[in-house]
């Protein structure tokens, strides 16, 4: 049976930006292991903690960055050339005050947790935020009634949330940036420079300290 082609909407060139909650997977062991399976006693405080986060990330990004979707434990968002061209310190100082909305965020579910305390209570003020920034062509197309970005700068951007950079750095907030963006942004000599390899090629860029002052 033949199956029809969803219709290709549009190419674009853009910043693609994924900002990804470190340790959520061991935050989720944790909580099954408090919890079990059967909420029926009430959904345990640690999903909408979570959920918590993921809309500080998202409502700090803000503008000139849409957000594509929320990917499990990562906010998938855009943003065009022309919003960003030359203008580095302005998203950088954007994604440090995302990050900043973050650990607030995080605090305030901290404090907001009352008498409750369970395994993946004791893990939440290890959840940390990192973000990784590359520069692109990509194909928006509709999928099954869904906006997908497909395309080799889409596959890069995904894979950097694999790397080396927090061995390296020692820390698990960071901004890793890639020179496609960097170059772009006005930041070929900010942070340090990286280098990572993946089945689709060497990846050179630079990392920033999210916490450094704007």
């Amino acid at each position: 049976m033949a199956v029809s082609q969803p219709p290709v909407t549009r190419a674009e060139e853009g910043y693609l930006l994924l900002a990804d909650i470190s340790g959520y997977t061991g935050f989720m062991t944790g909580l099954g292991e408090a919890h079990g399976v059967d909420f029926s006693q009430g959904i345990p405080p640690g999903f909408a903690l979570m959920g918590a986060l993921l809309d500080a990330v998202a409502e700090g990004l803000g503008d000139p960055f849409t957000v594509v979707k929320f990917e499990g434990d990562a906010v998938f968002a855009t943003a065009p050339l022309a919003a960003l061209d030359g203008r580095g310190g302005f998203a950088v100082e954007t994604l440090r005050q995302t990050y900043q909305g973050f650990i607030e965020a995080r605090t305030r579910a901290d404090i907001g947790r009352g008498e409750h305390w369970c395994q993946a209570c004791v893990l939440t003020t290890g959840l940390e935020l990192k973000m990784v920034l590359h520069e692109g062509s990509y194909v928006v197309q509709a999928v099954h009634g869904q906006t997908e970005l497909l395309g080799n700068s889409v596959n890069v951007v995904h894979r950097m949330l694999k790397s080396t950079v927090a061995e390296t750095v020692g820390n698990r907030h960071f901004l890793h940036v890639t020179d496609d963006a960097a170059e772009r942004l006005g930041l070929a000599d900010a942070g340090v420079a990286h280098l990572e390899t993946y089945d689709l090629g060497a990846v050179p860029g630079r990392v920033l300290d999210l916490t450094a002052a704007g």
